[in-house]
């Protein structure tokens, strides 16, 4: 399989798992239990998602300058619109504006973090 393709199903199944923990509810969820957990696991997720899908763009030879926001602006809005999904469409989870901003904090650090990490490994 080539790289592409093992990266898209990667960032697939990843985006998967993030509706799917999304969504669950809390008392099946996993707990971990330090300060600002949920915050860490909001800003991991979607910092996966931006460095797994810049993965599958990266190895495509799609990656441009707008791809990159693309992505980056794509993570933010799907991370915002699952904070709405769960307080107006779920009876046991709840919209968390500060779930939203650790979302986005990942999703703007992955970028980053991809963009050099793929330079510095991959590029010819």
């Amino acid at each position: 399989m080539a790289p592409s393709q093992k990266s898209f199903w990667i960032a697939f199944f990843w985006t998967i798992l993030i509706v799917y923990f999304s969504f669950k509810t809390p008392k099946e969820v996993p707990q971990i239990d330090f300060l600002f957990a949920d915050k860490l696991v909001h800003f991991s997720f979607y910092f996966g998602f931006v460095f797994l899908w810049y993965g599958y763009f990266y190895f495509k030879n799609r990656l441009a300058t707008n791809t990159k926001v693309m992505l980056t602006i794509a993570a933010i809005i799907i991370g915002s619109v699952i904070e709405l999904g769960q307080g107006f469409l779920t009876m046991n989870r709840q919209a968390d504006v500060f779930d939203g901003i650790a979302n986005a904090m990942g999703a703007i650090s992955g970028i980053g973090i991809a963009n050099v990490f793929f330079k510095k490994y991959y590029s010819e």
